[in-house]
């Protein structure tokens, strides 16, 4: 699969100003990944924290352009692959660093961020969380907010958003929505992972559905690559091979620190297995892993490449602005 286009839809790396990202991502680049998608911010930090992490983030990828490539539009996915480095754009869980200025996502399109979750498992000023009892569905800012993505081009993700705000937010989607980084509630019944109906929601939208990597969501505290084409499978099963994708949620470094994070119990509340020690995700290792595991299951090559990274790729096509190089232009008179 070495040729072909892999794409993480969701890498989570230190977000500090020491963070070598570069470093950090040698193991997607080790594993054959052409794209990844790099959180920069969730419920917990500011748009200050964001816009700083973004700082860092860019400038370790401009430091290396020989090995790693900044992604703005889709044809950019393309060049990365050619060339042999990796593609990375930024993604947003949450959108309350917004506050309740909507435009504000407008500037982080314009700093590399290509998906924005409305919730991260609490409620918002846009809508509410997959923790939370209580879901009335977007809020009339969460509905200028659907616009406005669709307007300027960032992908809508519902990863983390409760189920009857996702729906809203599929239902008044005019392009394809994502689930960056979800997993199938039918095979494991956890709230951060999703019925068949919201699947099929999902796929009306032209969307896909990122598969992760996480045991918790997987159903077991040791997972394989078997756990992870379990849920691919069903997902395929459901909704077809062209609306499944990948996104690990890899913690890359995660320590101490990140079992401290994700013990916080206002946004990752008891009881759920946040809080039991030790959270074992798949690392990129796992594409190879899973092609083989696909192809000897009879999948064809073509439905694992949209599931390894095409299908998200045909996403950012549709919903992404293209650059000014290949948009049209008027012809000029003299």
């Amino acid at each position: 699969m070495n040729s072909d286009f892999l794409w993480d839809m969701h890498v989570c790396a230190p977000r500090n100003p020491g963070t070598d990202l570069i470093k950090a991502l040698q193991e997607h680049r080790d594993a054959g990944v052409s794209m990844v998608a790099v959180n920069v911010s969730d419920a917990g930090y500011t748009l200050e924290d964001a816009v700083r992490t973004i700082s860092s983030y860019r400038a370790h990828i401009a430091a290396r352009p020989d090995a790693f490539i900044l992604v703005d539009h889709a044809e950019d996915m393309a060049e990365a692959q050619a060339s042999g480095r990796l593609g990375i754009c930024f993604d947003v869980e949450g959108a309350l660093l917004l506050g309740n200025q909507v435009d504000v996502a407008r500037l982080l399109y314009d700093l590399g961020v290509r998906w924005m979750a409305f919730a991260y498992n609490r409620a918002n000023p846009f809508g509410a969380g997959c923790h939370e009892q209580r879901d009335d569905g977007l809020t009339p800012l969460g509905r200028e907010l659907v616009e406005t993505m669709d307007e300027i081009g960032m992908i809508k993700c519902c990863s983390h958003t409760g189920y009857r705000t996702a729906r809203d937010v599929f239902e008044r989607s005019r392009k394809p929505c994502i689930l960056s980084h979800s997993n199938p509630r039918a095979l494991v019944d956890h709230p951060r992972n999703v019925p068949d109906d919201l699947m099929k929601a999902l796929a009306q939208t032209r969307g896909v559905m990122g598969i992760t990597g996480v045991g918790i969501f997987l159903g077991t505290a040791t997972p394989d690559v078997d756990d992870l084409f379990a849920h691919v499978d069903y997902a395929v099963d459901l909704i077809g091979p062209e609306h499944v994708g990948i996104g690990l949620d890899y913690a890359i470094d995660a320590g101490s620190d990140f079992m401290a994070y994700i013990s916080d119990k206002t946004y990752w509340p008891g009881g759920f297995g946040y809080d039991t020690g030790s959270v074992v995700i798949l690392g990129p290792q796992a594409f190879p892993a899973l092609a083989e595991r696909m192809r000897s299951a009879g999948y064809p090559d073509a439905a694992i490449r949209g599931v390894l990274g095409e299908n998200f790729r045909r996403v950012a096509s549709e919903v992404w602005r293209t650059s000014k190089r290949t948009s049209s232009t008027a012809s000029i008179t003299t």
